[in-house]
């Protein structure tokens, strides 16, 4: 206000003497009024133009301010929700998972902690000097038929089902007992030759591959895993006995429903003029081509989902199986983000705000074949998962596949899913997998029971 003022002032005294000394007027013949509105309107008006330039500059200004700020506040919203958007897809990919519906296994030894059966988790203990002494595609083609007859003697959709099997040797033992099994079959539900699979083979975790191969195979609703080996005839190793176990799995993609085409009523059987076709298959979502219409319903209510598999995570511990505080810092490293893919912790937040504390994990157990408890390596090994998981608040039960059923090979994988699946619907509790490869390769992953009814 000075400013003006004084700038007013220094106008008014300007054009004073601009007025008096260079306009060629005659002020004497100006009356008061008008003479006094000569000496002061100009000196006002230049101030009041100036002053309401002045205004309309800094509106014109703070308008584009306001203009460049909205829009650098819509492209920084836009870019946090693509970051959104994309941290979400990536959180949806990392959390996806599988449904078990099914685990049976025959196995020589019989776990102490498996103390609820039911049609969908059977256990079949096996004379282990009975089937040793035996060729090895005897001993497994009984275990295995086991297995087939109690799965079909409680839902017939099953034969529908395609098998995967991890190795391609194991495919002809596999179809053989099979085509043994056909013929006692009720004739009311016939079956067609089933697909005998490898599962794609991957470095990734066995869930992991589950998980690839649903995505790849869109028309698949639920397929078996079978793992089958017999080592019984082999040398001992240092602390290790031999084992023989078959163990077969049925998982299905997550939320699997029958679509409303689905649930049309079945055609007049007794009209021979329908094709052999048609009886059993009808015009349905590819996704349940392979299974008649009078099975597919049937499968979803004997065989509910009891258990999710969840994406596991690799470690290796190549160089560090004697550095302890090293092996518990990497396992530490590895178990955060697994829980995060099962969704029992939070991932951190995208924004700078303040990640919730997380509750004290409770795992119902931890399945390992990390190597025999007399090995101290695999002691440091196992010792160094269970000091970690401290760091979560968490204390479990662990359980050593190599000691309660020994070295089975190739069937060790699934053997260990078949399990676990089976604890996590006993306890109510998610669980833990740790399976040991070559090259110290671990994969740890997390096995939940389901929260569906």
């Amino acid at each position: 206000m000075l400013r003006i003022f004084l700038l007013l002032i220094v106008l008014a005294a300007v054009w004073v003497g601009v007025v008096w000394l260079a306009l060629p007027i005659n002020l004497a013949a100006f009356d008061v009024p008008s003479l006094v509105s000569l000496h002061v309107a100009p000196p006002v008006l230049v101030v009041f133009v100036w002053q309401a330039c002045k205004r309309v500059w800094s509106w014109n200004a703070a308008r584009q301010e306001r203009i460049r700020a909205a829009e650098v506040a819509a492209k920084e919203e836009e870019e946090r929700a693509a970051k959104a958007a994309a941290f979400e897809a990536e959180l949806t990919q990392r959390r996806a998972f599988i449904e078990c519906r099914a685990a049976w296994f025959a196995t020589t030894a019989i776990p102490e902690w498996l103390m609820d059966e039911s049609p969908q988790r059977q256990s079949f203990k096996l004379d282990a000097d009975a089937l040793r002494g035996g060729r090895r595609e005897a001993a497994l083609s009984s275990s295995l038929q086991q297995v087939f007859e109690a799965a079909l003697s409680h839902c017939m959709s099953m034969a529908y089902l395609p098998f995967y099997l991890l190795h391609e040797s194991d495919i002809g033992i596999a179809r053989k007992v099979w085509q043994e099994l056909l013929p006692e079959l009720p004739d009311s539900n016939p079956v067609t030759t089933p697909d005998f699979r490898c599962l794609p083979d991957s470095d990734d975790p066995l869930p992991d591959r589950l998980i690839a191969l649903f995505e790849s195979e869109p028309n698949i609703p639920a397929l078996w895993l079978i793992g089958m080996d017999s080592l019984l005839e082999n040398a001992p190793e240092p602390g290790i006995e031999p084992g023989h176990a078959v163990a077969a799995i049925i998982v299905s993609r997550p939320n699997l429903t029958l679509s409303e085409v689905d649930t049309i009523e079945k055609p007049d059987e007794s009209n021979q003029l329908i094709p052999h076709w048609e009886r059993d298959y009808r015009e349905g979502s590819a996704l349940w081509e392979r299974i008649p219409p009078a099975l597919r319903e049937e499968f979803l209510q004997i065989f509910p989902p009891f258990a999710t598999l969840h994406r596991a995570r690799t470690l290796s511990l190549q160089g560090d199986e004697n550095r302890i505080p090293r092996m518990e810092r990497k396992f530490r490293g590895l178990i955060e983000p697994v829980l995060i893919d099962a969704a029992l912790r939070d991932p951190p937040p995208i924004d700078e705000g303040e990640a919730k504390e997380p509750e004290p994990l409770d795992l119902g157990h931890l399945f390992h074949n990390c190597g025999p408890d007399s090995d101290r390596a695999s002691v440091r090994r196992v010792m160094s998962i269970l000091s970690a998981l401290q760091d979560f608040d968490c204390q479990t039960d662990k359980s050593n596949v190599l000691t309660e059923h020994g070295d089975t090979g190739a069937a060790s994988p699934v053997l260990m899913l078949a399990e676990a699946a089976a604890c996590a619907a006993i306890t109510q509790l998610p669980v833990m997998v740790a399976e040991s490869g070559p090259e110290d390769r671990v994969d740890i992953g997390i096995v939940r029971p389901t929260t569906r009814a």
